[in-house]
């Protein structure tokens, strides 16, 4: 039998899909997400370790996308195939391989006093905390685990031992933690030491402590296993600061290592050599043009020269590779060409393919001995990550956004996104064309689309306006920085000439922000420089252009009592301010207005209203007159702080960045809501995010060509750094399958608690009234149906169709 599923709503479905006299469940919707963005590692620190499977693993100490930031461990293949395996480590670092196979680490925190613990993982990522630091005998481990020829582990802590200054420890393979040595920040002993043990030829352990030492500036430390220690030099000024670069065992059993600015001739740090007996060489003083500020350590490499990295200097003062020789001749293998692929904070690998292996801020790459490098994968999610701008539905019926971090450059992406899920990244910042878009698109007459950029550009880093054709070409048209304003978060409104109208939140003649006007092809003009007493610090989602012409806006803060105003500007550049928040009627308005049917215009106060101040909704007059809606109340949102839609039958929908749900943390602020309310204040909850789902909507919602609801999560989702998402206000059949015994399970989505009718009929063709009635029944709470027609199974053909009545 032939079955056919279709949708239909007719002109009375259709309205009341979005009506308000709907009745919904508070907070019952669940929001389906179209496409969950990922966020990368973030910055790499300890050198890669090779796993017995050959591929490459490495921690971060941040980037794991949850809501309290704990850091990650990430495997790379040798082909760029880079996957998290682990995000929800505190703080993991300097990983090393043990004898059994298994890789082992610890972290600067975890565990039930949140002192740190020493975990073993496999290589597909399951991880075990195999022992626990209690304060005492260790606390906080910036350093890796160093395994001894006795097949116990041995580490040092940043704090902890007798006196808090930071501890050396021992961890049997069982888990048992030994103290062994406490430092005391003295001129002999030094203390807090940043960085792990290395393994010297006689099998004494040595380290570097950070602070202490007779010049106050870290000293260099040999211990046996049982603990007897012996402080082999106190660094001087001249020699540079004991860091984070752990020693490194040369070919001629001496150890070697880096260290900090400042120290060297020019203060860009330097290399150094230290013999077993404690006889200290500075090696290398960096100059800038050959790098500067080596922070990690050296790797021996197959032709008895020790190769490093630096995280500035070189050609273009963004980092080096270099290699050294034993008696201090240094070549500067690479010079980092871009922010991106430059910066460096750890060193490098020398994999069983001869070649060598490290990670810059933003990608892992590959380099021969000879020194010729290639990107292996990038660290940055290339899809975007974050967005906080609202889509915009094309009129291609695809919906259009950008991401404020993410992409090639980490400045931020353009993206595509099919109403089905599939998103396409069209261009990435660089940050000299603009970087950190925090708000949506808009449309120009050209088929071009518009918009802004918080941060990047030629003048102050303080953000651009651009043009961006869908074929992939980005035309900077202005930068900001000084009159003109600085850093702008507007989505741009055009007027009917086709010319761009937006806001920036700072500078300008008053350092208030300003409202400004640019052409298509690039002509800017300042309309207006707020002045604090009219207003200051417009934000968010900028204008709204009136019915008489002139725009209509809100400022965070100034006005007469410094809680914010509602403004109106003509397009000549008279400004009026219409209204000063005086917190209990709302305060600090961020998402601007918009303009209902009635004429008023809508938005909301970030903060203020009824104590605690969770937040407004109001209505204003275009002469002024305000009347407040709605207090937030945490439970149903905080802090709403976007512009609010309003749907064809007058609904107002809109979000808020945080209240709702905390997921038990009493100290959590919540994951942010969304919400419906009427013209007459008429409140509902539609949507808790509760972070697999999303978190932290910085966004305007958008009503889709289907009458359902889109928008954006800032945070949140399986990969953490936000999602896009759906909420259903349209009844729609969403599956269909036929049962062994030949009935036909249905499934459906609509407005929770809402009434629908399911009907069937073997002809599609015929008039509503001579269709079968299956169910006259309420969607569940979670916005879900389901039925079995048990009269399919002797039907050649069966269609269906489902209705509001």
């Amino acid at each position: 039998m032939k079955l056919n599923t279709r949708n239909w709503f007719g002109a009375t479905c259709a309205a009341l899909g979005l009506s308000s006299t709907l009745v919904l469940s508070a907070g019952a919707l669940e929001p389906e997400t179209l496409f969950n963005f990922q966020t990368g590692p973030g910055a790499v620190f300890g050198s890669l370790i090779q796993g017995p499977d050959g591929n490459f693993y490495g921690t971060t100490p941040g980037g794991g996308g949850g809501a309290a930031g704990n850091g990650t461990i990430f495997r790379v293949t040798p082909t760029g195939v880079l996957t998290i395996i682990v995000s929800d480590q505190v703080d993991p670092a300097g990983l090393m391989l043990g004898n059994d196979g298994l890789i082992y680490g610890v972290t600067t925190g975890g565990g039930p006093s949140g002192f740190g613990t020493a975990f073993r993982m496999t290589t597909s990522g399951a991880l075990t905390n195999f022992a626990l630091l209690d304060g005492q005998n260790g606390r906080s481990p910036l350093g890796g685990l160093t395994l001894a020829s006795d097949g116990n582990f041995y580490g040092t802590s940043h704090g902890g031992g007798a006196f808090a200054d930071g501890a050396v420890f021992r961890i049997s393979p069982a888990g048992v933690v030994t103290l062994l040595f406490s430092f005391d920040a003295s001129d002999s002993l030094g203390g807090f030491p940043d960085t792990g043990l290395t393994l010297g030829p006689d099998g004494n352990l040595y380290g570097i402590t950070s602070f202490g030492g007779a010049a106050s500036r870290g000293t260099i430390f040999k211990i046996t296993t049982g603990g007897a220690f012996t402080t082999l030099h106190s660094f001087q000024a001249a020699e540079g600061k004991g860091g984070l670069a752990r020693l490194t065992l040369g070919p001629d059993r001496n150890l070697y290592g880096t260290a900090q600015p400042a120290g060297g001739n020019l203060n860009f740090g330097t290399i150094f050599k230290i013999t077993t007996n404690g006889v200290f060489t500075t090696l290398v003083s960096f100059n800038s043009t050959n790098g500067a500020v080596p922070i990690a350590e050296l790797t021996p490499g197959p032709d008895g020269q020790l190769y490093g990295t630096t995280q500035s200097g070189g050609s273009a003062n963004v980092g080096t590779v270099f290699k050294v020789t034993t008696n201090g001749v240094l070549t500067t293998l690479v010079s980092f060409t871009s922010a991106a692929n430059g910066n460096p904070q750890s060193g490098l690998l020398l994999a069983s393919n001869g070649n060598f292996y490290g990670c810059s801020a933003g990608t892992v790459f590959k380099m021969t001995p000879a020194g010729a490098l290639t990107t292996v994968a990038s660290l940055y999610p290339l899809s975007g990550s974050h967005p906080q701008g609202a889509l915009f539905l094309g009129p291609d019926g695809d919906f259009y956004g950008t991401t404020s971090q993410g992409g090639t450059n980490n400045a931020g992406t353009i993206f595509r996104l099919t109403a089905n899920g599939v998103l396409t990244s069209l261009f990435s910042f660089n940050g000299t064309n603009g970087a950190a878009p925090k708000a949506g698109l808009a449309l120009g007459m050209d088929g071009n689309f518009y918009g802004t950029t918080a941060s990047g550009g030629t003048n102050l880093n303080a953000g651009t306006v651009f043009r961006f054709s869908t074929n992939g070409t980005l035309t900077t048209l202005a930068s900001f920085g000084g009159m003109n304003g600085a850093n702008p978060q507007c989505q741009l409104v055009m007027d009917a000439s086709g010319n761009f109208y937006g806001t920036a939140p700072q500078l300008g003649a008053n350092f208030s922000g300003t409202v400004f006007r640019v052409t298509t092809n690039g002509v800017f003009s300042t309309l207006a420089s707020f002045s604090g007493t009219n207003g200051a610090s417009p934000q968010c989602d900028g204008l709204a252009v009136g019915n008489d012409g002139n725009f209509y806006g809100t400022t965070a803060d100034g006005g007469t009592n410094g809680f914010g105003t509602v403004f109106r500007i003509t397009p000549g550049g008279t400004l009026t301010s219409l209204f000063s928040f005086s917190s209990t009627n709302g305060a600090r308005p961020q998402g601007g207005l918009v303009q209902g049917q009635d004429g008023n215009f809508y938005g909301g106060g970030s903060v203020g209203g009824i104590a605690p101040q969770r937040g407004t909704i109001f209505k204003i007059t275009t002469n002024g007159v305000l009347t407040e809606l709605f207090h937030f109340h945490f439970t149903d949102g905080e802090q709403p702080v976007t512009r609010l839609i309003q749907s064809n039958d007058g609904t107002l929908y809109g979000t808020t960045l945080f209240g709702g749900f905390t997921g038990g943390d009493p100290l959590s602020s919540g994951l942010g809501t969304a919400f419906r309310i009427t013209t007459n204040g008429v409140f509902t909850s539609l949507v808790t995010f509760q972070g697999t789902n999303g978190s932290n909507p910085y966004a305007s919602l958008v009503i889709g060509n289907d009458g359902n609801l889109y928008g954006t999560t800032f945070q949140g989702g399986p990969g953490g750094g936000g999602t896009i998402f759906r909420i259903a206000l349209t009844p729609r059949l969403s599956g269909i399958a036929r049962l062994a015994n030949g009935n036909v399970s249905l499934t459906g989505t609509g407005p929770s608690g809402s009434p629908f009718r399911l009907w069937a009929s073997t002809d599609a063709a015929k008039p509503l009234a001579l269709w079968t009635l299956l169910t006259n029944s309420i969607f569940a709470p979670d916005g879900t149906f389901s039925h079995v027609d048990t009269g399919a199974t002797a039907a050649p053909a069966r269609f269906y169709r489902i209705s509001t009545p």
